[in-house]
């Protein structure tokens, strides 16, 4: 079994000694970094490419439950043989649909120096995203933002420099990720209402190794980590602006993991204030002074911070992942048409739907969602 883990330890080490980590200020070195006037849909009509609503309406919140599929890799259940029935889960559904706007997600790169936005397509594609943080094994990484200076980054044009975790966590397998969206929230059909709404659903991430990740051994099974996190509350103002993302008290997130050695893990931790919330386009590269729009941003290292020892043997999870993100409580999220650009080719409008996701004796999480692929703790070979 140490021979397993050494394997995928080397392959690790030897692909980040291959590649120079570098800030860029103003987001040019940084390659996949964009900007909004660059990725913007060609026909928005605000200065986030998403379309603003001529005037709020105030909305009763149905609260529809979410319809329950069932996921295309269910892991086994919690307690085979169990009697005891499994939870109801609370899934309400915003009236009307959110945009994403530029194209763009956001993660944080291993160097820390920034928030790195990049197009979802990329994201999309078979190679995905790279350079990407996983959560920090400390509360605070000394010499941090002596080294963000030292790489020339500013606030002026980079936003927040030196992203310090707010609290150790290990286990968490990418320290944020983010979707931007448009803060209009826009009516599905004329007349209908989408100001004053408070919905509570849930997020889901999947995470399951490709049998083509590198280090991946006959005698290895694919690294999985796929985690729930409940009591994720949605709310708009009167002119039907999402105004607050967050976790309501008692929120927790359920976890199912599986280790290369088939090592399983089963487990709820709480969830903290933060582990969902908004991050302003202040705090992000090349963020042209928009307040139209923000990232949907999943703090992952807040959100694991409480894990223990619980999840220690998903701490090392590495390689190649296709990775899923589904949120219950959105029951549109619209990527706008836009003509091709540097980073992206055209776009068509497109509703983006999540994977049904499962996560052990919890209910499916269906709705809305992004689907990509991602580099955990490892770089593609050179």
């Amino acid at each position: 079994m140490a021979n397993m883990f050494e394997k995928k330890r080397i392959l690790f080490l030897l692909a980040t000694s291959a590649l120079l980590v570098s800030c860029g200020g103003g987001g040019g070195d940084t390659p996949g970094t964009t900007a909004a006037a660059s990725t913007g849909g060609a026909t928005s009509t605000n200065a986030s490419g998403g379309a603003q609503p001529a005037g709020g309406t105030t909305a009763a919140n149905s609260g529809t439950p979410a319809a329950g599929s069932t996921t295309t890799q269910k892991p086994p259940a919690t307690s085979p043989g169990s009697t005891t029935p499994a939870p109801t889960a609370v899934d309400q559904k915003l009236n009307g649909y959110v945009e994403v706007v530029a194209n763009q997600i956001l993660y944080i790169r291993r160097n820390r120096i920034i928030y790195l936005p990049v197009v979802m397509s990329e994201f999309e594609s078979d190679r995905g995203i790279v350079d990407v943080a996983a959560g920090s094994p400390v509360a605070h990484i000394d010499g941090l933002e002596a080294q963000a200076a030292a790489a020339g980054c500013n606030r002026t044009n980079d936003g927040t420099c030196a992203v310090q975790p707010p609290a150790a966590a290990p286990a968490a397998p990418i320290a944020a990720f983010g979707i931007r969206v448009s803060k209009y929230v826009l009516p599905t059909a004329a007349g209908q209402a989408v100001g004053n709404q408070t919905v509570v659903g849930r997020i889901a991430i999947d995470l399951t190794e490709r049998t083509d990740s590198p280090g991946l051994s006959a005698s290895e099974v694919p690294e999985i980590m796929r985690f729930v996190i409940d009591k994720v509350e949605l709310s708009t103002n009167q002119n039907g602006e999402l105004a607050s993302v967050k976790v309501q008290d008692g929120a927790q997130i359920h976890v199912y993991g599986r280790s290369a050695s088939g090592v399983e893990v089963r487990e709820n931790i709480p969830a903290p204030a933060g582990t969902v919330r908004i991050l302003p386009m202040v705090d992000v590269p090349d963020n042209h002074g928009d307040t139209t729009s923000f990232f949907l941003l999943l703090d992952l290292e807040t959100g694991f911070s409480q894990a223990g020892r619980k999840l220690a043997a998903l701490e090392n999870i590495a390689g190649h992942f296709a990775m899923h993100l589904t949120l219950s409580s959105l029951q549109e999220l619209v990527r706008p048409a836009a003509g091709a650009t540097a980073e992206s080719p055209a776009l068509e409008r497109k509703e983006l739907v999540g994977q049904s996701i499962t996560v052990n004796d919890q209910p499916p999480v269906s709705g809305a969602g992004i689907n990509g692929n991602a580099w955990i703790r490892m770089y593609p070979p050179q």
